[in-house]
């Protein structure tokens, strides 16, 4: 039994993955289009139990969604931002129902830092094994593997560059590099690496058998 807040009597209790969470209905239907909608349709005037079913991440993702819809202060990371962007798609936090709601915060995270960075995005797409399918619906999959196939070609050149070598008897420059990326990819689950590899493949920068 989890409480978000102590100090003010509760008036709902929802349970995910057989873990309860006592709550309060005001702040929570005020950003998530969802339990508004089950509180609002409900036939129980007094409704005081909701239940959550297949809630993407689990009890972890919604008891993070249910301190942000209090404005409890909690950091996103790359570690979190999959889970977060899929229980906001899951309790349709959008701007609907209030300015700059979890979908908003949470899709400029990917945007401004995840999809900038190789080693972000391999650890959000790494992250997102168990939040199938709505992982993939919201794009998280594809856009990773899209920031990954970039990234990736931006440090090759860079490294490339680094590992240029003069012939002393051509005096032509050769370039050495290695595939330093396959180690990295190795935290990916076999379908996943697949998928990054066929888009390098059709972004042709890399040449893999």
């Amino acid at each position: 039994m989890t409480w978000i807040f102590s100090d003010v009597a509760v008036d709902v209790t929802i349970y995910v993955d057989g873990q309860s969470f006592l709550l309060h209905k005001f702040p929570l239907v005020s950003r998530s289009g969802k339990i508004w909608k089950m509180v609002v349709e409900s036939r129980e005037p007094d409704l005081s139990r909701l239940e959550l079913h297949e809630v993407p991440g689990g009890a972890e993702a919604f008891e993070l969604a249910a301190k942000f819809c209090y404005g409890t202060n909690f950091e996103i990371m790359a570690s979190n931002v999959a889970q977060l962007r899929c229980i906001a798609e899951y309790l349709e936090m959008t701007e609907q129902y209030q300015e700059r709601n979890l979908i908003v915060r949470a899709e400029a995270f990917l945007n401004e830092v995840v999809f900038q960075s190789l080693e972000k995005s391999l650890e959000v797409l790494s992250s997102s094994n168990d939040l199938s399918p709505i992982v993939d619906e919201v794009g998280i999959v594809n856009r990773c593997i899209d920031a990954i196939v970039i990234n990736a070609s931006k440090e090759q050149l860079v490294s490339g560059l680094a590992h240029l070598e003069c012939d002393s008897r051509s005096g032509k420059l050769m370039m050495h590099c290695q595939d330093w990326w396959v180690e990295d990819l190795s935290v990916l689950k076999i379908d996943l690496y697949r998928r990054v590899i066929a888009a390098m493949r059709r972004a042709g920068d890399y040449v893999y058998s």
